[in-house]
Formats: structure tokens, C-alpha cells, sequence
């Protein structure tokens, strides 16, 4: 079996194709025209760039809003045959309610056209298709949604602990709610895409998709990329829940969407951790959305106007404690490494074979954290091994695990022959296109610098006192860090290994280190110098081997991270 795995893999390597996941040449063409709109053009000339793209895509312009722009564009020019083209289409698009034309002054005029009876007729028309119910029934399960959340942030109200408790068991029960119907319609109805259920009724599914569990966002996102490249959905939603399920699973971002707060009264803005973010615009620009810099200043502007955040709020970049996403207990603390309760509780133990203690404990940390590889592999091994997993637990799958573990910097090795083939074998398959997804949005040019100057510890000593933060989650030279530093540290001397390794417990603290590589070298470097060990490790296997000041060594392995000796 193990032979025809790899004979699967080789295949899979030979015929992926890298045009799988693109968006089509409409799309493309799309965004050329979209380049060419400046803020200063009147609306006849903006006419000339609709007429365009309307002839782009035969007649059906996928963007709800560019129809409804070409609309009132032609409207403002007296372009009479052209608006009544338009709003036909509009009203044709399933579900959209022509009366818009009726509130809207500039409007009023189409109850008296003498084509508005036809209008009228084809929303009567449209109320009785089952797709029209499927977006109002959307629809309605957004109201509910954004309801309950803003009595939670309505800045008008102080809620005390019991009312706030309240309301997010409240949210809790309408998310709940929501994703039940949203699955059963689904199932039933098919993807929610713009030709099933028009712009609004996708938008009210994405947005209650984004208030999902990960496990249902991980589906809804493979069908919604394929909805967007048969120009079905849109980019930017996309976008945002790309970056939503990335963020929650413990990766960069790759959008810059999200963001959280921290500081006294969550008043101090940060933006997720984002890959590649010197060529985030172009990403952004292709899936529709504005530079980033704009981007910011409008989701401080918005905050701010409702209350959420004062006038004066920074906007704080990623700093050097806010990286620390290994060991920490909460992705929002900023108290001391040594603090707090982290992944190696759950190594300690699964190390007993209590899987059932691990399992939450990975589950809470990895699942928002950017995690290292071994311990996804811990992760997985613990699931495989236990029995009282409850979705109170378990938020991603097994094989989501695995998938996460490539876009985490997994190699193949012999460790996945030991996986059942219900996990390893499409492992294999999907493994090409992981890989090159992971590649994708790593910082090369910082990593060919990493990778140069682990081959020699000057460079490497140099790199590190720069004071600039080389993050793992941007560069793979730190997985493959260990053996170089491992021969760096054979020309350590009594006099110089203590400030080596303090540049190294930086990187710890920093998540670019893993904490048992750093006590692994440190151990055997200790042993080498003074015929002991440090933490105990190299004593518990060679009970020839002493320790050096036993008394203290529990306190020494917590202050690495850990598990205490048994």
C-alpha cells in the first residue's frame, strides 16, 4: 500500500495543473477596465467603461453593483434606452425588489412609464420561484444575525457581566440556528451563488458563513472559490472569509481583513498576522478590494463613528509580543511566556496517554495560534487515539489537521505511512497544490537571507542582533533550522554559549523556535561542556548521566516550557 501511495503522489506532482484554482480571463479583462475609472470622471464617461465590461460578460454583468452604478450612470446621461435595458436586468436578477425604483426619488418617474406595469410583473413573477425564497429565507437569517450582535455592541448601552453573558449565549443559539438552516438549504437548494439566489441573497449567506464554525467554513469557502471563478460570487467576500478561516485555523492572513483588539478596554488595534505583505495590494486589487492603507482608515473611521473605539485609537503593527503565538494561553495576552498554560501541557499529557486531557488543550491553542508541525502531529495522533471527542472540542477534522499541516511547512516523511489511508492517501493527492499554496506567500527574499546565514553562526549572530523579526509563519528556512544549528553549537565555549542561546530564547519567545529544539541543543551543548545535563532530558534516557542542581530542575523545565520530570 505504502508503494502505491507514492505512485499516487508522483502522478498527482506530474499532472497538477497550476491554473485550478485562477480566475477566469473575464475576470482579468474586468479588472483592466476597472484600473481605467478615475474619481473625477463625469458620468458619461463612466457609461463608456459599463458599456465595456457589459459587453464583456454578453449581457450579464456579475456585479450587482456595476449594473445598479450603469443604471443610474445612464439615468444622469438621459440615456433613456439604456436605463430602461438596466432596469430590466436588475429586476430580472432573482429576488431584487423593483420597488427600490419606487422609494428612491430619482425613481418615482417609473410609475408612470408606461413598461412599469411589465416590471411589476416580473417580481410577481419572481415571488414564486423557490430561489426567491431561498434568498429571502437568507435574508431574514441575516437579520437575525446582525440583530442579536448589535445589542451586544450597541455603544449607547453599558451592559453589565450578566446581561453581556446573556447575549452571547444569545448569539451563540441564532449562530447555531443559522448554520442548521444554512446546511439544510444547501443540501437541499444547492450553493447560494449570484444565479441562484442574486447579490443580496449571497451576500446574507457568506455573512452568516463568516459567523459559522471553522469546519463548516472550510466547505463553504472550497465551493465559494469556484463560485468565483465561474464569476458566480463575489471576490471580496471571498476575501474576507479566506482570511476569517485562515486566521481561526492559525495561519497569516493573506488579505489583511481581519483584525483584533487588545490594550485597557480593547482600545489598541492590530492586524492579524499577514503573509507576504509587501504584495497585499495586488492581491487585494485582484479580488476587488481597496489598498490596504484605504482599507484601514475606513475600518478606523467606522469604528469609531459607532463607538466601538475612541478618536484617538493606534493602530499598532505586529510587534515582537504580539508574535509570541506558541506558548501563550489567550491570542489576545500579552502577559510573560513563563505565565502561561500552553501546547506543552497537552504534549505532557498525551506523553501519559491521557488524549482525552490533550485533545482540548491542542484543540484551544492550535485553533487560534500559528502552530508548529510537531505538534500538529501530536494534535492528529491524539485524535486518532481518543474516544470522547464532542464538537465542544473538536472544531476542525482529522484530515484538516493534515492539510493545515502542510500550509504549516509539512514535508512528506516516513510519519504519514503510519496514518490510517483514509487520512494519507488523499493526503497525497491534495499534497501538491497544499504545498505550492504554502509556498505562495512566503517572504523569499528574507528567507534566502535566513537560509544563508544559518550555514555559518557569525551571519547567523549578526541576523538575529539586527533586531529585525524574521517570523516563521513568512519564512521555510526555520524548518529546516535545527541540523545547522546544531553544528553551530559543537564550537560553543564556556564563555560564549550562555549569549548565544539567549539569542536563540528570543526566537522562542518570538514562535520562530520551537521550545524543545532550543532545550534539546542547549541539553547537549551543556553536556559537552560540563558532563551534565541542564533539563534532565539526556539523565531520564542514561541513568548514567546526572543533572545538574536537581533541586530547581522543575523550575528550569517550566521556564523552557516544559513538562515537568517525572
Amino acid at each position: 500500500m505504502k508503494a502505491i501511495k507514492r505512485t499516487i503522489l508522483l502522478a498527482v506532482c506530474i499532472a497538477v495543473s497550476l491554473v485550478a484554482n485562477a480566475q477566469s480571463e473575464q475576470w482579468k479583462a474586468y479588472l483592466d477596465i476597472c484600473k481605467q475609472s478615475r474619481a473625477d470622471m463625469t458620468p458619461c464617461e463612466m457609461m463608456t467603461l459599463y458599456a465595456r465590461t457589459d459587453s464583456l460578460f454578453d449581457g450579464y454583468i456579475p456585479v450587482r453593483r456595476v449594473e445598479m452604478n450603469y443604471m443610474e450612470a445612464a439615468l444622469q446621461c438621459g440615456d433613456t434606452a439604456t436605463f430602461k435595458k438596466m432596469a430590466f436586468r436588475v429586476v430580472r436578477w432573482k429576488g431584487w425588489n423593483p420597488l427600490v425604483f419606487y422609494y428612491k426619488d430619482q425613481y418615482k418617474f417609473l410609475k408612470d412609464c408606461d413598461y412599469w406595469p411589465v416590471l411589476d410583473s416580473i417580481q410577481q413573477a419572481i415571488h414564486s420561484k423557490k430561489d426567491y425564497q431561498y434568498a429571502e429565507t437568507l435574508y431574514q437569517m441575516e437579520l437575525e444575525d446582525q440583530a442579536v450582535r448589535r445589542a451586544f455592541h450597541d455603544p449607547d448601552h453599558t451592559h453589565t457581566k450578566a446581561v453581556e453573558d446573556s447575549l452571547s449565549r444569545r448569539m451563540h443559539e441564532v449562530d447555531s440556528v443559522n448554520l442548521a438552516k444554512l446546511i439544510r438549504l444547501i443540501d437541499t437548494l444547492g450553493f447560494p451563488s449570484w444565479d441562484r439566489v442574486c447579490s443580496y441573497g449571497s451576500r446574507s449567506a457568506w455573512l452568516i458563513a463568516q459567523h459559522a464554525h471553522p469546519w463548516f467554513q472550510y466547505g463553504y469557502v472550497k465551493q465559494m472559490r469556484q463560485a468565483v471563478a465561474d464569476t458566480n460570487a463575489d471576490p471580496s467576500n471571498l476575501a474576507y472569509l479566506e482570511d476569517r478561516l485562515r486566521t481561526g485555523r492559525g495561519l497569516p492572513q493573506i488579505y489583511g481583513t481581519q483584525f483584533t483588539s487588545t490594550g485597557e478596554n480593547n482600545r489598541t488595534v492590530w492586524q492579524c498576522p499577514t503573509a507576504d505583505i509587501k504584495n497585499i495590494n495586488l492581491r487585494r486589487e485582484q479580488m476587488l478590494l481597496s489598498p490596504l492603507e484605504e482599507y484601514l482608515e475606513g475600518y478606523l473611521k467606522t469604528e469609531t463613528e459607532q463607538g466601538l473605539l475612541d478618536s484617538d485609537t493606534p493602530l499598532t503593527e505586529i510587534g515582537d509580543n504580539y508574535v509570541r503565538y506558541y506558548y501563550i494561553g489567550d491570542q489576545y495576552s500579552l502577559q510573560p511566556i513563563d505565565k502561561q498554560e500552553g501546547v506543552t501541557d497537552a504534549v505532557a499529557y498525551a506523553t501519559t496517554g491521557d488524549y482525552c486531557a490533550a485533545v482540548p488543550i491542542f484543540c484551544s491553542r492550535l485553533s487560534n495560534l500559528y502552530p508548529f508541525v510537531r505538534d500538529l502531529k501530536h494534535y492528529l495522533e491524539c485524535l486518532l487515539r481518543c474516544e470522547c471527542v464532542g464538537d465542544q472540542y473538536c472544531y476542525i477534522s482529522h484530515y484538516e489537521v493534515l492539510e493545515r499541516m502542510v500550509l504549516c511547512g509539512y514535508e512528506l516523511d516516513a510519519w504519514l505511512d503510519s496514518l490510517p489511508d483514509t487520512l494519507s492517501v488523499p493526503l497525497l493527492t491534495d499534497y501538491a497544490n497544499l504545498r505550492e499554496e504554502y509556498l505562495r506567500y512566503l517572504n523569499h527574499e528574507d528567507d534566502n537571507e535566513l537560509t544563508a546565514a544559518l550555514s555559518s553562526r557569525a551571519d547567523f549572530e549578526a541576523l538575529l542582533r539586527s533586531g529585525k523579526n524574521y517570523h516563521r509563519y513568512e519564512l521555510d528556512a526555520w524548518n529546516h533550522a535545527y541540523p545547522l544549528l546544531q553544528k553551530m553549537t559543537d564550537d560553543l565555549t564556556k564563555g560564549d554559549y550562555e549569549e548565544f542561546f539567549a539569542l536563540l530564547w528570543r526566537e522562542v519567545e518570538r514562535g520562530n523556535l520551537h521550545a524543545e529544539d532550543y532545550a534539546s541543543l542547549y541539553e547537549h551543548t551543556y553536556y559537552r561542556l560540563y558532563g551534565k545535563d541542564w533539563y534532565g532530558t539526556l539523565a531520564a534516557t542514561d541513568k548514567h548521566i546526572r543533572t545538574a542542581e536537581p533541586k530547581t530542575l522543575n523550575e528550569r523545565r517550566r521556564a523552557a516550557c516544559l513538562p515537568s520530570a517525572r
